[in-house]
């Protein structure tokens, strides 16, 4: 679906992700649904496999949460060769959930606020592409 200015949901996606990329000099940058299908990715990325996986991992967060008898989880965090590391935080947009997955070489700083900022962003884009349908 296209909305007045031309642009798809999917362009206007992959432009908020990557400026997200760029400004926090992540290595890449994906956004998945609940079912590890990939919505928008920005950055080199495997982001079928990583989608695919994103979700158990933050049900396995989850379970290790429970098992620690803490409250909740922040986020799932992997160390991978080469100094990567890959954040997964499951986020909630419109209802919906969805999951992040970034490759960066450390947390960004501000993460919350990073996290909420992106949120906000992908909603709004998807609400304007809702009303254009």
């Amino acid at each position: 679906m296209e909305n007045s200015s031309g642009l798809t949901l999917e362009t206007r996606l992959q432009a908020i992700l990557e400026e997200t990329r760029l400004q926090h000099k992540m290595h890449s940058l994906l956004l998945a649904d609940k079912n590890g299908w990939p919505v928008s990715h920005a950055g080199k990325i495997a982001h079928a496999g990583m989608a695919a996986i994103a979700p158990e991992l933050i049900r396995v967060g989850e379970h290790a949460v429970r098992l620690g008898e803490y409250n909740s989880i922040t986020c799932v965090a992997l160390v991978l060769e080469d100094s990567h590391l890959m954040v997964i935080k499951d986020i909630e947009i419109n209802g919906e959930p969805f999951v992040l997955v970034m490759d960066t070489p450390s947390v960004p700083k501000g993460m919350r606020k990073l996290l909420h900022s992106l949120r906000d962003r992908i909603a709004l884009v998807m609400d304007m592409d809702r009303e254009q349908a």
